[in-house]
């Protein structure tokens, strides 16, 4: 009887489908991830980001498990870093089109913020959830922007033009421009740029936002339109954008380290780009970046103000103004995290090394028709005490540019 039995369980069991195996990788744009150790009967993955050629640690990392349906799986991350940001890893069941930070729900219940020195996180997969993505922050590539600008191809108005090719020749350097409508030549020249550091997707939304404005019927706009020549690069690093790289410290120097020896295809471009479009005209630059990991002003949006007059007194009416923009804005600007020329970090010694590195800020400040240059530094989860979506990137990014529009019309008077 008991042969019979057992004959007949496994019998019984034969015919049950085989449990998947748990499966991680970043075979997709912008993936990152080193995987250590997959433990299948335990349901605990172990896994790093990959640095590749950075230079010290650094913290990006977008992976997609598979195979994991009806698992409550325990992720680990080494402990001799800090792992997370502010609202903990990121998180997409729909094949990255849309995410949510796993520790949303407590931050806006109660302003609490994911553990400092939490280094694992468990997630429990439903049965179709057979590609669950996630990733330090809200992962932004060339799809993206390609969705962004998609009803604007057919305006008349618009320019759709490449930078050059990326340093691996594989794909071309976007570039986006808002040709001067005017008479004669424009008194400014702008020019916006992000992802020196591949890494620091919360700026591209803020450019779509800035976009968006220069496109609409807003009285600013059609100024800006009729005074000003705009360029927009969304990806300076589009190699590392794609690859999935960190691009911070990047080995030898990393893009934003490029303005003296020109190693990368895409920063030569853009000065070459600059230096001959502006002529007899004065050069606005901003240059877009997400800060370090959490914590201080890094969970706020700031910028790093330039040395010297007249540019740190435009700096301070650009502040005053974007201050008065943005206060009905979701996230709120507190100038006092700005940090001004010469201070703390924010020194011209911190953006070169022994005279053969600068920083895009750097350079542009150096042009001699330069009217100002400086970055803003955009939080990953937490920006002003709320959190960065592309819905609220956006929003920040028409008050910027509504505030250059303000404050170079006052130029202009």
């Amino acid at each position: 009887m008991k042969k019979t039995f057992l004959f007949l369980l496994l019998a019984i069991l034969s015919t049950l489908p085989a449990r998947a195996e748990i499966r991680v990788d970043a075979d997709f744009p912008g993936g990152n991830v080193q995987v250590e150790a997959i433990d299948q009967a335990a349901n605990v993955v172990r896994v790093r980001p990959d640095l590749r050629d950075t230079q010290g640690g650094w913290f990006y990392f977008n992976f997609r498990v598979s195979g994991a349906e009806n698992r409550t799986v325990t992720f680990q991350f080494p402990v001799s870093s800090i792992s997370f940001g502010a609202l903990g890893p990121n998180v997409s069941t729909d094949g990255g089109k849309t995410w949510h930070f796993l520790g949303e729900k407590d931050f806006l219940a109660s302003g609490k913020e994911f553990p400092n020195d939490a280094h694992e996180f468990t997630w429990t997969f439903g049965p179709g959830d057979s590609d669950v993505r996630f990733a330090f922050c809200t992962p932004y590539t060339q799809s993206n922007w390609e969705e962004f600008v998609k009803p604007y191809r057919s305006w008349e108005d618009v320019r759709f033009e490449t930078l050059c090719r990326s340093r691996s020749g594989k794909r071309d350097v976007e570039l986006f421009r808002l040709p001067y409508l005017g008479e004669g030549k424009p008194r400014f020249y702008i020019a916006f740029t992000a992802r020196h550091h591949a890494c620091e997707a919360s700026a591209n939304p803020v450019m779509e936002g800035m976009v968006a404005f220069c496109l609409s019927d807003a009285p600013e706009a059609q100024w800006l339109r009729q005074n000003v020549e705009i360029v927009f690069i969304p990806f300076m690093d589009k190699d590392g954008v794609e690859d999935g790289d960190q691009g911070k410290n990047r080995r030898p120097h990393d893009h934003n380290r490029d303005y003296v020896q020109d190693i990368y295809p895409t920063v030569k471009a853009f000065k070459a780009l600059v230096m001959k479009e502006s002529v007899g005209s004065q050069v606005v630059f901003m240059d877009l970046h997400s800060p370090w990991i959490r914590g201080n002003e890094h969970e706020f949006y700031y910028s790093l103000g330039p040395e010297g007059e007249p540019m740190n007194a435009r700096w301070n009416r650009f502040r005053e103004k974007l201050a008065e923009n943005q206060k009905d804005g979701t996230l709120k600007y507190e100038s006092r995290w700005d940090i001004p020329g010469g201070v703390g970090y924010n020194q011209e010694k911190t953006f070169a090394g022994n005279g053969d590195q600068a920083s895009a800020t750097m350079w542009a400040r150096r042009l001699p028709n330069a009217y100002n240059s400086f970055c803003m530094e955009f939080g990953y989860a937490l920006c002003g005490h709320a959190i960065l979506t592309p819905e609220t990137g956006r929003e920040l990014g028409r008050n910027v540019m509504k505030t250059w529009a303000d404050v170079l019309k006052e130029e202009n008077l």
